[in-house]
């Protein structure tokens, strides 16, 4: 194998977008490449879609928010959170002593979760591989990212670091910090986009066929609430602004189904395929704050209402907050557990009447494509 993109999975899908994203630029430009994806995440196959792009299957891990803190659980096979970490590790290893990958690009931490690439790290071999780590935009407070143990683990086996964010948006301290934390000069990406690498190739015709694209990834403890408060909000609005795709996860489904009776211009679906026609078709959004969310809309121009959890962190907001300075009237936040249904129903009126330039947009969007040749140039 050529190149191995290992995504950090758990609660959102930001790390494993972004790995697909690059592997999708890798395939596209160097189609000579063997590249695969490694992660745990379920709906690796939905993000891929229809590009040539293989991936790896592990155990998945599960986390739950409890007073804006994540917190591992036990995994929809069974594994306890601790339990995985190690039978992962051991996959880990194992698959890089089968597929003797030339290179190997991490994301978003040296040491993997609960640690479970270091013993792929400390691999003796002839031909070993070329380590490389992908950190986000907004560094944040990770307490991993930040440990000596990361610092001591890139020192001793990784070769660079991509940085998947734009300095004109963001400035240049997160920069500075990860230049300081592992004593290397970052490569300045720019944001990663999957849709951008989608469209590319799909050439879809821009066709605006419905109202409002909703995507939430996940439920946490405040999302329930949230929701009910949104439906009643597109009630109030009814069907005069064009149909609602709302998109939820798996096991969402069944308890969001029945909050949706008596709206005919409203479907409830699954996330897949679907959610990028649906997003690229429709004249407005809304989405979670997460860098993968974001990225999305921003990729396509579509005036967007993004929601933000209350995590103790704070990332999401901080994030956020500096994006709408620079993107302007195509983001309008929201606090997921304070808004009210009269709220969101101006804040969505809003959103549907915005009138911007798609192609206008001051944001570095091309990191997938950027970080493809900087891995190649690499090899």
């Amino acid at each position: 194998m050529d190149i191995l993109l290992y995504g950090h999975d758990g609660r959102g899908l930001g790390h494993v977008s972004r790995s697909v994203a690059i592997g999708m630029a890798l395939r596209r430009i160097y189609p000579h490449l063997k590249v695969c994806v490694l992660t745990g995440c379920s709906q690796t196959q939905e993000l891929i879609g229809d590009i040539p792009l293989d991936w790896i299957k592990m155990p998945a891990y599960d986390t739950v928010v409890i007073d804006g803190k994540s917190a591992g659980i036990e995994g929809p096979g069974g594994f306890e959170d601790k339990e995985l970490g190690q039978l992962r590790a051991e996959q880990i290893r194992q698959l890089v002593s089968l597929y003797r990958p030339r290179l190997i690009l991490a994301d978003h931490t040296p040491q993997g979760k609960h640690r479970e690439l270091v013993p792929a790290l400390e691999l003796e071999t002839e031909d070993r591989p070329i380590w490389v780590l992908g950190m986000r935009g907004i560094v944040g407070s990770v307490a991993q990212v930040g440990s000596r143990v990361a610092a001591d683990l890139y020192q001793r086996y990784f070769s660079a670091l991509l940085w998947y964010g734009d300095a004109t948006v963001l400035g240049n301290d997160h920069l500075a910090v990860l230049a300081d934390r592992f004593a290397v000069e970052p490569v300045e990406c720019g944001y990663v986009s999957r849709l951008i690498e989608l469209v590319s190739a799909a050439h879809p015709s821009i066709i605006t066929r419905y109202g409002c694209t909703l995507s939430i990834p996940w439920f946490g403890e405040h999302t329930d609430r949230f929701f009910d408060r949104l439906i009643e909000a597109i009630g109030l609005m009814g069907p005069d602004f064009g149909r609602f795709r709302i998109f939820v996860g798996h096991d969402d489904i069944s308890s969001c189904r029945q909050k949706l009776e008596g709206l005919d211009f409203c479907s409830l679906e699954r996330f897949g395929p679907h959610y990028v026609e649906a997003l690229y078709s429709s004249r407005s959004a809304v989405v979670f704050g997460g860098y993968n969310s974001l990225v999305d809309v921003l990729s396509l121009g579509i005036p967007t209402l993004a929601v933000m959890r209350d995590m103790r962190d704070h990332e999401q907001q901080e994030h956020l907050e500096t994006l709408i300075r620079a993107v302007g009237n195509r983001l309008t936040a929201v606090l997921e557990n304070e808004c009210s249904v009269e709220q969101l129903y101006t804040l969505l009126v809003d959103r549907m009447k915005a009138d911007i330039d798609p192609f206008a947009l001051p944001v570095n969007l091309g990191g997938a494509e950027k970080a493809a040749r900087a891995l190649a140039a690499i090899l």
